[in-house]
């Protein structure tokens, strides 16, 4: 009864402060939420995340069993209300959301980043109540997250602060599966430093998608010398990967 009680208790703490902290962003007009609708998700994101980690710290400082569900319960939460609302419902990839003019020094930087954070606790809550894999869920999610803030940013750099106001040209599809081939790469070599296989295969599946898009979607667009250029440029690049990923598992 007391847990349940507890339960109930912190779940209406966090609705009563959802209320008053959407006081501070009243969107009267559909242009403010455009405007604003990012920077309160962000905030309020960070606020969850905040309280959860404190919980955390606090449940393993001094050994207490609600704190610890508590965090827990509010990592989740702002895990949860990321995914939602901004990944899946209001994501600046394909809903009007300003995320700002400047590339990195944007939005789009601490929203993600809080989400990472989150996946990462998150993650490491899961294997530390006994399940092996909460760890590997984790990592899979930071992989997706790393990604699509890759694709965002670039989308950013053609569009400007609100991403769909442009539409996407030939040049920047191109852009794309260069930039899916880097982030692999970068998977890669982070699997390499922290000794994890699982970044490696995430980096395996990427690359194997960036370049099925190369031969399935952006070749068939290009005619002549173009698609016998983009066909040799991959070759060399993947021969390239090759010669990086035997250098890396020969170190290892």
């Amino acid at each position: 009864l007391r847990i349940a009680a507890g339960a109930v208790a912190i779940g209406l703490a966090v609705v009563i402060g959802h209320v008053l902290f959407r006081q501070m962003f009243p969107f009267t007009q559909p242009d403010d939420f455009v405007a604003r609708g990012l920077l309160e998700r962000t905030l309020w994101q960070a606020v969850l995340l905040g309280a959860g980690y404190a919980l955390l710290t606090h449940a393993h400082s001094q050994s207490r069993a609600w704190a610890q569900w508590a965090g827990r319960a509010l990592v989740a939460v702002a895990l949860a209300h990321f995914a939602w609302f901004g990944f899946v419902l209001h994501n600046p990839l394909w809903d009007a959301q300003a995320v700002g003019s400047v590339p990195f020094a944007n939005l789009l930087f601490p929203s993600y980043a809080i989400a990472a954070v989150a996946a990462w606790l998150a993650g490491r809550e899961i294997e530390r109540a006994g399940f092996a894999r909460g760890r590997m869920a984790g990592d899979v999610v930071l992989m997706a997250l790393a990604l699509v803030f890759a694709l965002s940013i670039l989308r950013q750099a053609f569009s400007g602060a609100v991403l769909v106001e442009t539409p996407m040209g030939e040049t920047e599809d191109l852009l794309r599966s260069l930039l899916g081939i880097l982030v692999a790469i970068a998977f890669l070599g982070w699997g390499w430093w922290r000794e994890q296989r699982r970044w490696r295969v995430g980096s395996l599946v990427l690359m194997l998608l960036a370049v099925a898009k190369v031969f399935l979607v952006d070749a068939a667009g290009l005619d002549g010398l173009l698609r016998v250029a983009s066909f040799l440029a991959l070759g060399f690049s993947l021969i390239g990967i090759g010669w990086i990923y035997s250098r890396l598992l020969r170190s290892a």
